[in-house]
């Protein structure tokens, strides 16, 4: 009953994974790099090919955003306290 648990988890895990990297972080990626590239990457092949890049830059787009906002929420406490 254990290994059939095990399988049942770890299938779960590989598809919220493949889910998480291969739609969501691809997707934002993707449209990052056509508003960069003003619409001429990634096309065609390089889709396909390049799958992990482009999947590589969603986590870069999201981390800057998330350190964006933490930066602006704190702002405020450091503000004027430099003597």
């Amino acid at each position: 009953m254990d290994s059939i648990l095990e399988v049942i988890v770890e299938f779960i895990k590989f598809v919220l994974w493949y889910i998480f990297w291969c739609l969501v972080l691809f997707n934002i990626g993707r449209i990052f790099l056509l508003l960069v590239t003003l619409g001429n990457y990634p096309r065609r092949e390089k889709l396909e090919k390049d799958v992990n890049l482009i999947s590589g830059v969603g986590v870069g787009v999201l981390f800057a955003i998330w350190s964006t906002i933490a930066i602006y929420n704190n702002w405020g406490s450091y503000a004027g306290t430099a003597t």
